[in-house]
């Protein structure tokens, strides 16, 4: 079940930021599939000692991803 749920986190990730990326733009159903990706992760290891390192990995990455690609856009786009 772990391996699962860290596997629908990346690609919900993927799906988000890859579009952004490649200047396509940004997804809003793609955001909101990826919150509740998150949200879904969080409830499942809410009790556990750690998260699946490979999940930290992909959540750690998001923020300075996401950042990264603002640039690519220009005035409101960017925010």
């Amino acid at each position: 079940m772990e391996t699962d749920l860290v596997s629908r986190l990346e690609e919900t990730a993927d799906r988000f930021v890859i579009p952004l990326r490649m200047n396509e733009g940004f997804d809003e159903q793609a955001l909101l599939q990826l919150q509740e990706e998150i949200d879904r992760c969080g409830t499942a290891w809410r009790e556990e000692t750690h998260v699946p390192k490979r999940a930290a990995l992909i959540l750690a990455e998001l923020h300075p991803a996401i950042e990264a690609c603002a640039w690519l856009y220009e005035g409101n786009m960017r925010q």
